[in-house]
């Protein structure tokens, strides 16, 4: 035969084609853990944002109006009467005769993720959406240092009932001035993902 008519034979097709299935079953999954290297990463930066801010609002006061130390508890419309509450004076009826649970929201602090210094009450940080300018910050105005592109974080504080069930991280609910604040930090990662955090703040 001549040797320019000379071709691949059917088996060297056959096992070329083999061996190239083989190589790309190999070297797909290291190439998708290459792609996804990073992912962990992200969730942890994404838990650690939340955790922060999370820790940050739960070691302020119940209320605007709670004494230091939160004792004794403030007047609101679950805690009507010693029947319903003995751990408050007979006398508190609301409104009250001591102090009165506030508004949700700020009680004439800055506005601002960035202006939270003066920020004393859990429910101040209703609200709260970063970044802010494209920047996120911590409780006393700086900067967070850092790769947090493409990170989102919003704050949601609400009155709830003090036996509802579950306590989850649902949409926000309409309730009168409770006994119990629920707060929800929220942050989302550049992939998309959305983590939660949810605690329950008792008036005491």
């Amino acid at each position: 035969m001549n040797k320019k008519a000379m071709g691949f034979t059917l088996i060297e097709l056959v096992l070329t084609i083999v061996l190239l299935g083989f190589s790309a079953m190999i070297m797909i999954p290291f190439f998708s853990a290459i792609t996804h290297s990073p992912d962990p990463v992200l969730r942890e930066k994404a838990i650690a944002l939340a955790q922060a801010m999370m820790d940050e609002i739960t070691a302020k006061k119940w209320d605007e109006n709670s004494p230091n130390g939160g004792n004794p508890p403030i007047c609101t419309a679950e805690s009507t009467g010693a029947a319903t509450r003995p751990s408050l004076d007979p006398g508190c009826t609301f409104p009250g005769v001591g102090p009165v649970a506030s508004a949700i929201g700020l009680d004439g602090e800055a506005v601002g993720a960035n202006n939270r210094m003066l920020w004393d009450d859990v429910d101040d940080y209703n609200g709260v959406s970063e970044p802010v300018g494209g920047h996120f910050y911590d409780q006393n105005g700086g900067e967070l240092l850092g790769n947090i592109t493409g990170f989102t974080r919003t704050v949601v504080v609400d009155y709830i009932a003090s036996n509802v069930s579950p306590i989850d991280s649902s949409t926000p609910v309409s309730a009168t001035i409770t006994d119990t604040k629920r707060i929800m930090v929220r942050v989302t990662s550049p992939l998309g993902e959305t983590f939660s955090l949810v605690a329950v703040l008792c008036n005491f």
